[in-house]
Protein backbone atom coordinates (compact mmCIF):
# COMPACT_ATOMS: atom_id res chain seq x y z
CA UNK A 1 0.00 0.00 0.00
CA UNK A 2 1.69 3.39 -1.11
CA UNK A 3 2.10 5.95 1.44
CA UNK A 4 -0.16 9.06 0.59
CA UNK A 5 -1.70 11.72 1.67
CA UNK A 6 -5.75 12.24 1.67
CA UNK A 7 -6.88 15.48 1.76
CA UNK A 8 -9.74 18.17 0.49
CA UNK A 9 -9.74 19.35 -2.72
CA UNK A 10 -8.81 22.94 -3.22
CA UNK A 11 -9.25 25.55 -6.27
CA UNK A 12 -5.66 25.05 -7.23
CA UNK A 13 -6.65 21.19 -7.52
CA UNK A 14 -8.84 22.14 -10.57
CA UNK A 15 -7.01 21.58 -13.43
CA UNK A 16 -5.31 18.61 -12.16
CA UNK A 17 -8.72 17.52 -11.49
CA UNK A 18 -9.84 17.55 -14.97
CA UNK A 19 -6.71 16.53 -16.51
CA UNK A 20 -7.24 13.03 -14.04
CA UNK A 21 -10.99 12.53 -15.06
CA UNK A 22 -9.82 12.94 -18.66
CA UNK A 23 -6.87 10.34 -18.78
CA UNK A 24 -9.17 8.22 -16.34
CA UNK A 25 -12.45 8.33 -18.21
CA UNK A 26 -10.40 7.67 -21.46
CA UNK A 27 -8.58 4.87 -19.88
CA UNK A 28 -11.92 3.53 -19.18
CA UNK A 29 -14.13 3.97 -21.98
CA UNK A 30 -12.12 4.24 -24.88
CA UNK A 31 -10.52 1.13 -25.07
CA UNK A 32 -11.43 0.22 -28.91
CA UNK A 33 -10.02 3.91 -29.58
CA UNK A 34 -11.68 7.30 -29.15
CA UNK A 35 -14.42 7.95 -31.12
CA UNK A 36 -15.30 11.31 -31.69
CA UNK A 37 -18.50 11.43 -28.80
CA UNK A 38 -15.63 10.46 -26.03
CA UNK A 39 -13.48 12.75 -26.57
CA UNK A 40 -16.49 15.35 -26.76
CA UNK A 41 -17.34 14.32 -23.56
CA UNK A 42 -14.25 14.29 -21.89
CA UNK A 43 -13.30 17.56 -22.95
CA UNK A 44 -16.74 19.41 -22.36
CA UNK A 45 -17.16 18.07 -19.09
CA UNK A 46 -13.86 17.44 -17.59
CA UNK A 47 -12.45 21.05 -17.10
CA UNK A 48 -11.58 23.25 -14.19
CA UNK A 49 -14.67 25.26 -14.43
CA UNK A 50 -16.26 21.41 -13.63
CA UNK A 51 -14.40 21.52 -10.92
CA UNK A 52 -14.02 24.36 -9.41
CA UNK A 53 -18.12 24.18 -9.07
CA UNK A 54 -17.91 21.46 -7.13
CA UNK A 55 -15.50 22.25 -4.86
CA UNK A 56 -17.41 25.33 -3.89
CA UNK A 57 -20.86 23.32 -3.34
CA UNK A 58 -21.80 22.61 -0.39
CA UNK A 59 -23.38 19.70 -1.51
CA UNK A 60 -20.18 18.09 -2.97
CA UNK A 61 -16.64 16.78 -1.57
CA UNK A 62 -13.70 15.46 -3.16
CA UNK A 63 -10.98 14.34 -1.77
CA UNK A 64 -7.61 14.30 -3.26
CA UNK A 65 -4.68 11.60 -2.57
CA UNK A 66 -1.50 13.05 -2.87
CA UNK A 67 1.82 11.67 -2.93
CA UNK A 68 4.96 14.46 -2.70
CA UNK A 69 2.98 16.92 -4.18
CA UNK A 70 1.82 14.51 -7.29
CA UNK A 71 -2.66 14.11 -7.53
CA UNK A 72 -2.91 9.90 -7.45
CA UNK A 73 -6.64 10.02 -7.86
CA UNK A 74 -10.05 11.39 -6.25
CA UNK A 75 -13.09 10.92 -4.84
CA UNK A 76 -16.22 12.70 -5.58
CA UNK A 77 -19.36 12.60 -3.70
CA UNK A 78 -22.96 14.43 -4.09
CA UNK A 79 -25.08 14.48 -0.74
CA UNK A 80 -28.26 15.54 -3.51
CA UNK A 81 -28.23 12.30 -5.02
CA UNK A 82 -30.16 9.11 -4.32
CA UNK A 83 -30.76 5.90 -5.37
CA UNK A 84 -34.58 4.09 -4.77
CA UNK A 85 -33.48 4.79 -1.32
CA UNK A 86 -32.49 7.36 0.77
CA UNK A 87 -31.21 5.34 3.36
CA UNK A 88 -28.46 4.44 0.73
CA UNK A 89 -27.01 7.95 1.74
CA UNK A 90 -24.66 9.91 -0.23
CA UNK A 91 -23.28 9.13 -4.01
CA UNK A 92 -19.21 8.56 -4.62
CA UNK A 93 -20.12 10.16 -7.93
CA UNK A 94 -16.32 9.31 -8.82
CA UNK A 95 -13.72 7.32 -7.58
CA UNK A 96 -11.15 7.99 -10.40
CA UNK A 97 -7.28 6.79 -9.66
CA UNK A 98 -4.25 7.20 -12.20
CA UNK A 99 -3.97 3.42 -13.98
CA UNK A 100 -0.27 3.50 -12.96
CA UNK A 101 -1.52 4.11 -9.12
CA UNK A 102 -4.68 1.15 -9.14
CA UNK A 103 -4.42 -1.82 -7.19
CA UNK A 104 -1.83 -0.19 -4.57
CA UNK A 105 -4.30 1.04 -1.97
CA UNK A 106 -5.07 4.56 -3.43
CA UNK A 107 -8.91 3.52 -4.17
CA UNK A 108 -9.00 1.79 -1.00
CA UNK A 109 -7.87 4.58 0.89
CA UNK A 110 -10.02 7.36 -0.36
CA UNK A 111 -13.20 5.40 -0.02
CA UNK A 112 -12.05 4.93 4.24
CA UNK A 113 -11.29 8.32 4.26
CA UNK A 114 -14.50 9.46 2.71
CA UNK A 115 -16.73 7.08 4.99
CA UNK A 116 -14.97 8.43 7.78
CA UNK A 117 -15.67 11.64 7.32
CA UNK A 118 -19.03 12.12 5.52
CA UNK A 119 -20.58 8.81 6.82
CA UNK A 120 -20.72 4.99 6.04
CA UNK A 121 -23.82 5.02 4.00
CA UNK A 122 -22.90 5.52 0.38
CA UNK A 123 -23.74 4.40 -3.41
CA UNK A 124 -22.56 4.19 -6.90
CA UNK A 125 -22.84 2.88 -10.02
CA UNK A 126 -20.51 1.42 -12.12
CA UNK A 127 -20.63 0.68 -16.11
CA UNK A 128 -20.90 -3.41 -16.21
CA UNK A 129 -17.96 -3.59 -18.25
CA UNK A 130 -15.46 -1.59 -15.80
CA UNK A 131 -12.91 -3.64 -13.95
CA UNK A 132 -13.43 -1.24 -10.94
CA UNK A 133 -16.57 -3.40 -10.39
CA UNK A 134 -14.44 -6.28 -9.08
CA UNK A 135 -12.62 -3.47 -6.86
CA UNK A 136 -15.94 -2.36 -5.32
CA UNK A 137 -17.12 -6.29 -4.59
CA UNK A 138 -13.79 -6.78 -3.08
CA UNK A 139 -14.08 -4.09 -1.12
CA UNK A 140 -17.04 -5.24 0.60
CA UNK A 141 -20.12 -2.93 -1.43
CA UNK A 142 -23.49 -4.85 -2.09
CA UNK A 143 -24.74 -5.01 -5.86
CA UNK A 144 -28.19 -3.52 -5.23
CA UNK A 145 -29.60 -3.49 -8.97
CA UNK A 146 -28.49 -2.08 -12.62
CA UNK A 147 -29.06 1.93 -13.80
CA UNK A 148 -29.28 2.05 -17.68
CA UNK A 149 -28.77 5.41 -19.36
CA UNK A 150 -28.29 6.66 -22.99
CA UNK A 151 -24.85 7.82 -23.98
CA UNK A 152 -25.53 9.39 -27.53
CA UNK A 153 -27.48 6.52 -28.98
CA UNK A 154 -26.38 3.64 -26.71
CA UNK A 155 -27.78 2.20 -23.63
CA UNK A 156 -24.75 2.54 -20.86
CA UNK A 157 -25.64 -0.33 -18.41
CA UNK A 158 -24.34 -0.25 -14.92
CA UNK A 159 -24.20 -1.91 -11.97
CA UNK A 160 -25.24 -0.13 -8.18
CA UNK A 161 -23.33 -0.54 -5.40
CA UNK A 162 -24.21 -0.09 -1.73
CA UNK A 163 -21.86 0.35 1.14
CA UNK A 164 -22.66 -2.98 3.10
CA UNK A 165 -23.66 -3.54 6.61
CA UNK A 166 -20.07 -4.49 7.54
CA UNK A 167 -18.19 -1.66 6.16
CA UNK A 168 -20.97 0.72 8.09
CA UNK A 169 -20.04 -1.36 11.39
CA UNK A 170 -16.29 -0.92 10.76
CA UNK A 171 -16.46 2.45 9.88
CA UNK A 172 -18.47 3.07 13.11
CA UNK A 173 -15.65 1.58 14.92
CA UNK A 174 -12.95 3.89 12.94
CA UNK A 175 -14.92 6.63 13.92
CA UNK A 176 -14.74 6.31 17.79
Amino acid sequence: MLNVTIRPAVPSDAVTLAAISIQVWLDTYAQKGIRHEYAQFALETFSSAYFLERIEKPEFNIFVSEQNGHLLGFILTNHNSDYNNEDYGYEIEKLYVLRHFQGKGVGSQLMNYASIKLGPCFWLYTWVENQANLFYEKYGLTNVGKFTFTFYEWEIENNVFRSSDTLKHLSNVAQR
